[in-house]
């Protein structure tokens, strides 16, 4: 059955940075970039965030990641996570697999996403999760949101883009969130839905965000071409005075 979770934040404005993509392990890891995100988050109480996947690269020998560039065990990448996300255990919201981390669960049936999603005491979504904010003091203003790692083939960023558009062919929310393809995209968009208890037709606008990376550009995305991108995360803005949510791309 599929659940929607909620949480409720008394403040006027709430700040949600998703991080994913971390690869902690890999050579390439940008260590400095996520303990900045990460002190920013823990710096006010209405700056939350969720972990989207492949916050570990747990590479292996079937792995496409190569294990001599890897600074880390999967075991070590762990712990580090655990040490570096513990300091912000209560902003962290809920916890969704990568396709990285799937590596050690379909092999061993371990996975390293529910662990830390125990060690910090969070909600561990899998596959996906949705939840409902509630944000604001006297009226607090509702929204929904999923989000899952996600996947996607495309080289541009356009075709990103239309990937995330899609998962509104499949259910609506307030805000969609996905990642994996290491590109920062946020745009909103407009739809109008009929009440059929006043036969009044409203308007809905919603938020769409494909989060960021924590890697350098090098290796497999330079093999295959990619072209750099920016790193870091975009926050989504929640306001619990009217129903608006806005967006800026990580710096």
């Amino acid at each position: 059955m599929i659940r929607l979770i909620e949480y409720e934040f008394p403040y006027d404005e709430l700040y949600l940075k998703p991080i994913s993509d971390c690869h902690i392990g890999d050579i390439r890891f940008n260590e400095d970039k996520l303990q900045k995100d990460v002190d920013w988050i823990s710096e006010k109480e209405n700056r939350v965030t969720f972990l989207n996947g492949d916050i570990m690269n747990c590479a292996t020998i079937r792995s496409i990641s190569n294990t001599y560039q890897s600074d880390l065990t999967p075991r070590q990448e762990l712990h580090y996570s655990r040490r570096v996300f513990n300091p912000i255990a209560d902003s962290v919201l809920f916890i969704n697999e990568g396709n990285h981390e799937r590596r050690i669960s379909k092999d061993v049936s371990i996975d390293p996403s529910e662990e830390l999603a125990f060690t910090l005491g969070c909600h561990y979504g899998k596959e996906g999760t949705f939840i409902k904010l509630k944000v604001g003091k006297k009226k607090p203003q509702i929204y929904t949101l999923y989000a899952s790692h996600g996947f996607t083939g495309s080289r541009t960023v356009g075709g990103k883009a239309n990937r995330l558009e899609k998962l509104q062919q499949s259910f609506v929310v307030d805000a969609y969130v996905i990642s994996h393809s290491h590109q920062q995209i946020l745009f909103p968009k407009e739809i109008y839905v009929p009440d059929i208890r006043t036969n009044k037709v409203h308007k809905k606008e919603q938020m769409f965000i494909n989060t960021g990376h924590y890697l350098k550009w090098g290796g497999y995305a330079e093999t295959k071409a990619y072209p750099p991108s920016k790193l870091g995360s975009p926050t989504l803005i929640f306001s619990g005075t009217d129903h608006n949510i806005s967006g800026i791309i990580g710096r």
